[in-house]
């Protein structure tokens, strides 16, 4: 938590760049409104078991110098990282301020 002086510094510092560079300032502000960030979990279970498979077929093909397994874990990964970046975000509500 910032104490008084803190807050009225970085309120200076904020004015201090939107009127030296407004379009820095603007850039920061979207970016404050912006709360949506993509994982792998967000698009529910289908993309982590996937990911998990493929790795764990990496580390198997890995291990026992299979290099179809490894391809194939290889594509899983690919293939639950695809999904997870299609897949829709589930809808959050925007903090308070």
């Amino acid at each position: 938590m910032l104490n008084d002086r803190e807050r009225s510094l970085l309120a200076l510092i904020e004015r201090d760049l939107q009127a030296t560079d407004p379009g820095l300032a603007a850039r920061f502000s979207r970016l404050g409104r912006h709360p949506g960030t993509r994982s792998v979990r967000g698009p529910g279970v289908i993309p982590m078991v996937l990911l998990a498979g493929g790795l764990l077929l990496l580390l198997v093909g890995g291990v026992t110098a299979a290099v179809p397994v490894v391809v194939s874990g290889i594509l899983m990964a690919v293939a639950a990282l695809a999904l997870a970046l299609v897949a829709p975000l589930p809808a959050r509500p925007f903090p308070s301020s």
